[in-house]
């Protein structure tokens, strides 16, 4: 009883940002629970929206807790009160990033059946609100820099959801992209280098962490930005959580504001992909990518122009935002959003991008615009 207890006094505490990261700690340790965490992009409070909009999860806002915490309880039919998963498995907490002006925060402890409700919820919110792609290479790097900074003795991956390249249809010009799980057991490096081998790349990674004199937490990271961890919250919550928000913002920052209409004399501003190699010299390449945008499903792709250069036209069909991609040097897409061209569909065509062809580095067109 006292453990549901402690658990009851959780959810009536009015926590701060840090406060809830802190105590919920201490709710997985007594538990054995696991905290689910999705970050997003809103252009309206979920306050507002989430209790009008979020049937049939049918939450309801409790109340702001503080430092702008809010926490929701699902008040949906068929869900008892009386014993402790019900307990568990109706609250979650959203908040607003303290320095990230729309960027939110989303956190339970609920099983993962709800967890999964709240992003369909969030998602179905499109376009006013986004979550977010990270990147193969960011990835790693993440993963790197909570070994060092958080003193893991030992990572260990042992699932992973990955999807790999593999030859090229002559009629179309497509890869074929396989989706796989595996149970790699392997070390960081040694799990993304076979990857590397086999021209693919992660899209979940669930992982033991393992300190020198403490226990260990089961660790989920996700390329949608998903987090989910059985302990070690604080620490994962730093080198996972608050990397990804700014990443959001950074990304909402980047690719805001480039539709024509946008400017008093209708210019253009571009975007490039750099690949940091002449990944398109050869005509198979171009080819390639092509049958790799037509693979692109939210969109129609027109063809203008194939070789020596490529010139392709994108419509988006959610939001009608249109773009021209170019390929005018062997190692950059450029990416030339017209009189439409949201935030919410260059993060989309660009996700594809990575996802379906290759990954590179997103900069502001620095030549002269046509």
């Amino acid at each position: 009883m006292a453990a549901f207890d402690f658990l009851d006094s959780f959810y009536l505490d009015h926590h701060t940002r840090r406060e809830l990261v802190r105590e919920l700690d201490g709710v997985l340790a007594a538990h054995r629970l696991t905290a689910r965490v999705l970050p997003f992009y809103s252009y309206e409070h979920p306050a507002i929206w989430l209790p009008r909009y979020g049937r049939p999860l049918l939450a309801e806002s409790v109340a702001e807790t503080a430092e702008g915490v809010w926490q929701f309880e699902r008040t949906a039919p068929g869900y008892p009160s009386d014993d402790e998963a019900a307990l568990r498995d109706r609250h979650f907490f959203i908040y607003e990033h303290e320095a990230y002006a729309g960027v939110y925060v989303l956190i339970t402890v609920a099983d993962s059946h709800f967890f999964l409700d709240l992003c369909r919820t969030v998602e179905r919110r499109y376009p006013n609100t986004v979550t977010t792609f990270v990147k193969h290479q960011r990835l790693l790097r993440l993963l790197t820099e909570f070994r060092e900074r958080c003193g893991i003795a030992q990572l260990t991956i042992t699932k992973a959801s990955h999807r790999a390249r593999h030859g090229v249809d002559e009629r179309t010009g497509e890869s074929h992209v396989i989706p796989s799980v595996s149970w790699p057991k392997m070390g960081l490096e040694e799990a993304f280098q076979w990857l590397y081998d086999q021209n693919g790349w992660f899209q979940t990674i669930e992982f033991t962490a393992r300190r020198e004199h403490t226990g260990q937490a089961r660790i989920s990271l996700g390329r949608r930005g998903v987090v989910r961890t059985t302990g070690l919250f604080p620490e994962v919550f730093s080198c996972f959580v608050e990397p990804i928000c700014k990443l959001i913002h950074e990304n909402v920052g980047l690719f805001s504001g480039r539709s024509r209409r946008d400017r008093p004399d209708l210019s253009v501003r571009p975007l490039v992909i750099d690949f940091g190699v002449d990944q398109l010299r050869e005509p198979d390449e171009r080819r390639r990518l092509i049958g790799a945008m037509r693979r692109l499903k939210t969109a129609s792709i027109s063809v203008l122009h194939g070789n020596p250069y490529v010139h392709l036209c994108v419509s988006d069909y959610y939001d009608g935002s249109v773009f021209d991609v170019w390929v005018l040097s062997p190692r950059e897409v450029t990416i030339v959003p017209q009189m439409k061209g949201t935030y919410q569909a260059i993060e989309r065509l660009i996700h594809h991008i990575f996802d379906t062809y290759a990954e590179g580095h997103i900069k502001e067109y620095e030549g002269r615009a046509a």
